[in-house]
């Protein structure tokens, strides 16, 4: 199974951002997959934030049972308004299973109105203030990043409208 939910009902238009959480519930079947991300024109992902490696195909390999995954997307340029549709896919040797969930990319102004899922919010807030681990079968280490300050100035209202404490 495949679940997926956004951090914010809307996304700006212009230097917009917003979160992904992919939830994976499988059985015993299938414990390698990978999960494939189509975004629509003009928006973009960052890396996952759970540390997953990607293939060069882009795609995200998880390795394990009952996993998620959290994506940043963002827009760089003004894009066009209107619902967008992003497609998630579960890849595994022996089926693929995909999902879409829409999302309504908005003028600045418009953004007022935007609801927030508070449970994605609180996802990515684990996530962040996770302690480092190291993993010796891999050599992998994972580091904690940075940590924020808020302070008033100019762009405060800005702040207040997109960023998601951590």
């Amino acid at each position: 199974m495949l679940d997926i939910k956004l951090a914010k009902s809307k996304m700006e238009n212009e230097e917009g951002m917003n979160h992904l959480w992919i939830q994976l519930f499988r059985d015993e079947k299938s414990p390698k997959s990978e999960i494939q991300i189509r975004l629509p024109n003009g928006i973009y992902r960052s890396n996952n934030l759970n540390g997953f490696v990607e293939n060069e195909r882009g795609h995200i390999v998880v390795d394990a049972f009952d996993r998620d995954v959290i994506i940043e997307i963002f827009t760089q340029d003004a894009i066009q308004c209107g619902e967008m549709t992003i497609a998630v896919s579960l890849l595994t040797a022996d089926t693929s299973v995909s999902k879409e969930i829409s999302i309504q990319v908005v003028e600045e102004d418009e953004m007022d109105s935007v609801e927030i899922d508070e449970q994605v919010v609180e996802r990515i807030k684990e996530l962040s203030n996770a302690a480092p681990t190291y993993d010796s079968e891999t050599n992998i280490v994972s580091i904690q990043p940075r940590i924020l300050e808020k302070r008033d100035n100019a762009y405060s209202h800005l702040e207040k409208n997109y960023r998601i404490d951590y």
